[in-house]
């Protein structure tokens, strides 16, 4: 999992510094209409032709950099694995029961009337077939 999730950060990364250059040159190609109509080289129709195209490739490209913004962000599965690797091995390597220990692992515990324990865990108690 780790490693996946390493790649899938990576290759995202990769795709955002893509899309980063293409929406440069696409600001970049937006100067130069500027320029163009200064110089009168297209008309005013023909600039805000290209202008609401570049803009609608511009929003798009904004979209996708988003969308992998957020599964980037979605994706800190290296931080989870580590925080749960860390909380695991504080129990499985603890000498004495504590208190906090205790909470972690038990929700509550409930006694029958003939004072038998009935003990409700924090997680799933393993089925025996």
């Amino acid at each position: 999992m780790e490693r996946k999730s390493k790649s899938t950060k990576s290759d995202s990364q990769k795709k955002i510094n893509k899309i980063n250059k293409q929406m440069d040159v696409l600001k970049n190609r937006k100067r130069k209409f500027i320029n163009l109509l200064a110089d009168g080289i297209i008309t005013n129709e023909e600039y805000q032709e290209s202008i609401e195209a570049t803009n609608k490739d511009l929003t798009e490209l904004m979209e996708q950099k988003n969308e992998l913004l957020s599964l980037m962000e979605s994706e800190d599965v290296i931080e989870t694995i580590e925080k749960l690797k860390k909380e695991l091995l504080q129990f499985l390597n603890f000498d004495e029961l504590t208190e906090d220990i205790l909470h972690r692992l038990i929700n509550r515990i409930e006694e029958k009337e003939d004072g038998t324990p009935i003990i409700h865990y924090r997680f799933a108690t393993p089925k025996i077939a």
